[in-house]
Order: structure tokens, then C-alpha cells, then sequence
């Protein structure tokens, strides 16, 4: 009889047996897809309700805010926050709720867990493509082409999926010992979206926020990521310091190494839980 899982081994990555299951990983990419839009009118169009949606109300609310006279203007600045924003937090969120929706499948057969929280972010993926295409267009009709910067902007995509990812493996690895997670993390997303400039610029943070709030703000990892997708789209960066964007990457690799090191120390126990 061969021994499948040992509990006696020690909690590390083997890229290449995830890679040995690309095709599983593919299927269920598809497979999700394919549930989430099935027996819908509109189908994989409801990609761009919610970001729509959440443009055109946080649109007004920014004009309101800010006082602008030039609507086009603040509802593509704020469009380029929600976009990125959608990606963000539809990453933590499907991944973290992967486990347990996928629990008939680590209670049967072997495979990588890794793959399910990395399969329900590139269907999250899928779901940027679409309603970011619509954006850019839009863009290109009220701005013009971008300029050179947005070859840039596969980088801060790359940036926004590891940053959700290591958050993601952290709270998919806790979901299932605590159903709690699925309660809290609605309201720390909430929380973290009006502590970033989603439909606010940082300039504008900047300069309502007391002194001493200033560097925790421009810690944050999101900050640096919505900075840096915007500015690969108008070509300005609000407020760059290289103290807080290196910073920012060293968080964002502690966040994944942590994510990664801790989903594979339990992953040998989520059938038990499940």
C-alpha cells in the first residue's frame, strides 16, 4: 500500500506537483466559470453590473466630495479604483471561500489543495478581462490612447493577484476550521475599501488625514497598487516615495510567504474539519 499523505512530512511547496496538475486546475477554472453565469439571461455580462454599478454611485459620491465640476473626468478616476478594487477583493474572497465549496472534492481524491484558491482567482480573472476592456475603451474615447506607462500594467495586475493570494490562502486555510471568516472578511473588505483610495484619491487623503495617519495610510499595500494602476493609465503618480512603495512589496511577500507556509502546515488536516 502506498502512503499518499504522511503526517509526518514537512509543510513545503512542490511546484512541480502543482504543475503536474495544470489540467485539473483548468477544469475547474472552467467549471466554476461555467456554474457562475449558468442559466443567466445576460450570462458573463453580469461581469460588469457590479463594477457599473458601483462606478456610477461612488462616481456621484466622489463628485459630491471633491467638489468637481467634470463628471467624465471623476467617473473614470473612480472607475479605475473600483476595477482594480473588484479584482482585489473577488480574489480574497473566492479563494478564501474555495476550500469549502470545493469540500466534496478533499474529502475523495488527492491533488494539491493549492489548486483550488489559484483556480477560483484566475475565474476571478476572467471576470477583470471583460469589465476592464470596457473601461480601457471608455478611457480611449475620453482620454485617448495611454501613454507609454501601461506597459506597466500587467506588473500592478501580477502585484493586486499576490497580494489577494497570500490574504487569500490565509483566511481559506482558517474558513475551515472557523466559519467565522465567512462573516468577518465582508466586513474587513468593507472596512479596507473606505481606507483606500478606491473612489478617493490619495492626494485627497493626504490632505484631510492628521499627520500621524499619513504613514500607516501609505503602508497600506493597496495604496501602492491603486497608485500604480492609475498611473499606468494617466501617466502621473499622485505621491510616490520609495520608502513606502518598497515597504509595500515587503508586505506583500510577507503576506504570501506567511499565506503559503500556513495553508500547507493545515493542509493535511482540511478533510478532518470539512
Amino acid at each position: 500500500m502506498k502512503t499518499v499523505i504522511d503526517s509526518s512530512d514537512k509543510a513545503r511547496l512542490n511546484l512541480q506537483e502543482v504543475f503536474s496538475y495544470s489540467d485539473l486546475l483548468k477544469n475547474l477554472a472552467f467549471r466554476d466559470i461555467t456554474i457562475r453565469y449558468k442559466q443567466t439571461w445576460l450570462g458573463i455580462l453580469w461581469a460588469l453590473v457590479k463594477p457599473t454599478f458601483n462606478i456610477a454611485v461612488f462616481g456621484v459620491i466622489s463628485m459630491l466630495i471633491t467638489k468637481s465640476n467634470n463628471p467624465s473626468e471623476s467617473f473614470l478616476t473612480v472607475g479605475a479604483g473600483v476595477i482594480i478594487w473588484n479584482l482585489m477583493t473577488s480574489c480574497i474572497t473566492e479563494s478564501s471561500n474555495s476550500l469549502i465549496a470545493n469540500s466534496n472534492l478533499l474529502t475523495k481524491v488527492y491533488f494539491p489543495k493549492l489548486i483550488l484558491p489559484v483556480s477560483s482567482i484566475m475565474v476571478c480573472l476572467i471576470d477583470f478581462t471583460i469589465s476592464f476592456t470596457i473601461y480601457l475603451i471608455m478611457f480611449i474615447i475620453f482620454k485617448g490612447l495611454p501613454g507609454p506607462q501601461f506597459l506597466l500594467f500587467p506588473l500592478f495586475v501580477i502585484l493586486a493577484v499576490t497580494l489577494c493570494l497570500g490574504v487569500g490562502l490565509i483566511f481559506s486555510a482558517l474558513n475551515v476550521k472557523y466559519r467565522d471568516v465567512n462573516f468577518a472578511l465582508p466586513l474587513a473588505l468593507q472596512f479596507a475599501y473606505y481606507v483606500s483610495p478606491v473612489f478617493l484619491t490619495t492626494a485627497f487623503y493626504l490632505q484631510h488625514l492628521p499627520n500621524y495617519l499619513r504613514p500607516v495610510f501609505l503602508l497600506n499595500p493597496a495604496v501602492f497598487i491603486l497608485d500604480g494602476f492609475r498611473y499606468c493609465l494617466y501617466g502621473t503618480w499622485e505621491f510616490f516615495d520609495f520608502r513606502y512603495v518598497s515597504a509595500s512589496l515587503v508586505v506583500m511577500i510577507i503576506l504570501l510567504f506567511f499565506g503559503v507556509r500556513n495553508f500547507l502546515k493545515f493542509e493535511k488536516s482540511f478533510a478532518d474539519h470539512i
